[in-house]
């Protein structure tokens, strides 16, 4: 329960302490006017949806189980070595599972055979080709053993914290966020409904455009939910139980192959203090795409370490030293293109996180990331498309993936051929080699004080375009007014093992600096266009959730090498105490009135008590239901379009032009979102933004245009529309040869003939 050795002991007490700590804090929470919950409520909200949640959840976890079991087994299929850990199956796997996923709905989707027989069959093929290869492929190296490292105190604090997402995933039948909704909800709601993926820019929803359209997103949520049959609005809701899981073993396996020791348990306690962290239960593009590009600088780190170990040395002989294999990590390669498919913005700043350690690490990383990074850039080629509006077949997709695993292979080889041209061995140890290496790791500590000292600069804002710390599209100046104790943590950590950079620091600051650059390269494009203006919008955005993550691993590394201070043993347990209670107390009020959560630092306290407030509420204030989104009038209209589409007469490429006063989700019956159906819009709103970048936002305008331009269906609700609009609406419904076929209060349908 607290362990043995004294300093064991002394952390368990100080960890039960902060649990307390953080049992106060929800009480601040609790009592807040603006954020008040009570704890019968919020159990009796979590009850009232258990019986569909729930189940939704345990589906969805035996359904990702399954797919990342099937993206780990390929992968064995296809040479990479066996496995070391549980951990590492789930994350290769999914970096595996999301390519794999990817190809398939390419390929079946684009002739409407993307459904759950055909899947059924796929992961049937998978299981029976590792079950015929078993022997001599297994999955894990060695037996699995379970064990735990610290003493059952230690994990009470993090399991209330990590509880937050799981609360409000079981009280939330429906994804909680809004711009979910048209983005990630109604592609997936297509797939599962029709099997059908006609072209890489199938975006049902008209509110956004392919820009936000992510294929790897949509292929692997697009699997899982039609494995399971459930609508895509619940099944990414569920996803939230898998990708918390996820998201704790990437966080996890970072830490670990940076720093070592005990940074694995801290990342558990400084993660949850990011905004990204708060977004679990959304199943956004933006979280999900995490655990893939954690692989991907774990393996980074991993080979520096490998690369570091010299014969004699303790460790085992030196890779340089035996026969180096021309394979590909095709791990790798799948976890970079991967994470460009789910987010491109984030998987891009990864991309140049992994370029950024090639430059300093030339002659140690070449071998793995010279494929990895031209088989990702492949990987890439049909979101590139997609984001360009390019309508190409989606078996182009599939074209292109498999050129991207041709492409790992070759490079490999060359590369390896060069490299063992290049490469000599390595020399004998003499007093001259530590010199060198000591050399070696001077100039590898330079380059990671200087960005060190360009964080320090920009945060503090002694430059910057905005001259403002709290600049809205300045993430950069944003950081330490926004997360001041991981800024701060991760600096000291930094500083404290400045000259061991191979112990994981210049790899994090590669990723710092990627992020870094990337909000520096938006400032430097132009506003005159749409895209433009979007640069300026997403990519701060995203770096937004990109740089806390970053900094929340190198605070895990921070408290881990302030343990590692023998010399500090009295100041040990404090700078540990004082760190529980900033991640526990809420000592400040970041939220804002809107029931949207601030980009800052969140204390445990404040992420378990708005997941209570919102399993006793229902994220969905201010809609016409607060957990389902829509009331019964408007589910009427979507269980009749439903009926449509079941009896095969609203198809994948039927088109449904909605007529409303408004084409807000909390207005109008989002049809796309719970249909599917390709839906176009006209209301009294009409919108080409940044953020609505489809081009099916219309105004009334252009409606005889559009009645007459040969829609399936026309779903037309009248409240806040003038008589004079009815009137066009329906002298143009008679020219066109629509009739009606079914009428509520809230809305009527028509089709043609």
């Amino acid at each position: 329960m607290f362990g043995r050795n004294p300093d064991v002991v002394s952390m368990s007490v100080i960890l039960l302490v902060a649990g307390v700590v953080l049992i106060a804090g929800l009480e601040v929470v609790r009592s807040s006017p603006d954020w008040g919950f009570t704890y019968g409520g919020a159990v009796n909200g979590v009850l009232s949806q258990l019986p569909t949640t729930g189940p939704a959840a345990l589906l969805l976890a035996a359904a990702t189980t399954a797919n990342l079991l099937a993206g780990a087994v390929v992968l064995r299929l296809l040479g990479v070595p066996a496995f070391r850990s549980l951990s590492d199956v789930a994350l290769a796997g999914f970096a595996a599972a999301v390519v794999l996923d990817a190809g398939t709905l390419f390929l079946l989707g684009s002739v409407g055979l993307f459904g759950w027989p055909e899947l059924l069959v796929l992961h049937a093929a998978v299981a029976a080709a590792y079950l015929a290869t078993r022997r001599r492929r297994p999955l894990m190296a060695a037996p699995v053993r379970w064990r735990t490292t610290r003493p059952a105190a230690w994990w009470l604090l993090v399991l209330v914290i990590w509880a937050g997402p799981l609360i409000v995933q079981l009280a939330s039948p429906a994804v909680p966020f809004m711009d979910v909704l048209p983005n990630h909800v109604a592609p997936v709601e297509h797939i599962r409904v029709f099997g059908s993926f006609s072209t890489l820019t199938t975006s049902p929803s008209p509110i956004y455009g392919p820009s936000r359209l992510m294929l790897g997103y949509v292929a692997f949520l697009g699997q899982l939910t039609t494995i399971t049959n459930l609508d895509a609005i619940l099944a990414e809701a569920a996803f939230a139980l898998p990708l918390t899981v996820l998201m704790a073993l990437a966080v996890r396996r970072l830490a670990r192959d940076l720093f070592g020791g005990s940074a694995p348990f801290w990342v558990l306690l400084t993660f949850p203090l990011t905004f990204t962290f708060m977004r679990i239960p959304d199943a956004r593009g933006t979280v999900v795409v995490f655990p893939l590009a954690a692989l991907a600088l774990s393996a980074i780190a991993a080979e520096l370490r490998e690369r570091r170990r010299a014969p004699g040395s303790g460790g085992r002989a030196s890779d340089v030293d035996a026969p180096r294999s021309r394979r590909p990590d095709l791990t790798l390669a799948f976890a970079i293109g991967a994470g460009f498919l789910v987010h491109p913005l984030v998987g891009l700043v990864a991309m140049a996180a992994a370029g950024g350690a090639l430059v300093l690490y030339p002659a140690a990383l070449a071998r793995k990331l010279v494929p990895a990074l031209g088989s990702g850039v492949v990987l890439a080629i049909p979101q590139v498309l997609t984001m360009g509006a390019i309508a190409a077949p989606a078996w182009v997709g599939a074209a292109f993936i498999a050129a991207a695993v041709a492409t790992a292979f070759g490079l490999a080889f060359v590369v390896g051929a060069v490299c063992d041209r290049v490469e000599r061995p390595v020399p004998a140890p003499t007093p001259a080699a530590p010199a060198t290496a000591r050399s070696s790791d001077w100039h590898r500590a330079a380059l990671l004080a200087a960005v060190i000292v360009a964080l320090l600069v920009l945060t503090t804002r002694l430059i910057g375009p905005s001259g403002d710390p709290t600049h809205p599209s300045d993430p950069g100046g944003e950081l330490l007014v926004d997360f001041p104790h991981l800024v701060w943590l991760s600096l000291a950590g930094a500083a404290i093992s400045i000259m061991r950079p191979y112990r994981g620091w210049t790899v994090l600051g590669c990723g710092i600096a990627a992020g870094l650059a990337a909000w520096a390269a938006s400032g430097l494009v132009g506003s005159a266009t749409l895209t433009q203006q979007a640069v300026h919008y997403e990519v701060p955005k995203s770096v937004e959730y990109w740089l806390p993550v970053m900094l929340a691993v190198g605070a895990a590394g921070a408290l881990a090498a302030v343990l590692r201070l023998r010399s500090l043993a009295v100041v040990r347990p404090v700078v540990v105490a004082v760190f529980l209670v900033v991640a526990a107390y809420p000592i400040s009020q970041p939220f804002a009135a809107d029931m949207s959560v601030e980009i800052a630092e969140h204390p445990g306290a404040e992420s378990v008590g708005l997941a209570l407030r919102e399993a006793e509420l229902g994220y969905w204030a201010g809609y016409p239901d607060a957990r389902l989104i829509i009331d019964a009038p408007r589910r009427e209209v979507v269980d009749e379009l439903r009926a449509e589409e079941q009896a095969g007469r609203l198809g994948p490429d039927t088109r449904v032009l909605h007529i409303a006063s408004s084409f807000q989700q909390w207005s109008s019956v989002p049809i796309g979102v719970f249909t599917g159906a390709l839906e176009t819009s006209i209301s009294l709103q009409p919108e080409l933004s940044i953020h609505t970048e489809g081009g099916r936002l219309l105004g009334f305008d252009q409606i005889e245009q559009e009645l007459a331009a040969g829609y399936g269906y026309v779903v037309v609700e009248p409240s806040n529309l003038s008589g004079g609009l009815i009137d066009r609406v329906d002298s143009g419904l008679a020219a066109a040869g629509y009739r009606q076929i079914w009428s509520n209060s809230q809305a009527t349908i028509y089709t043609r003939g």
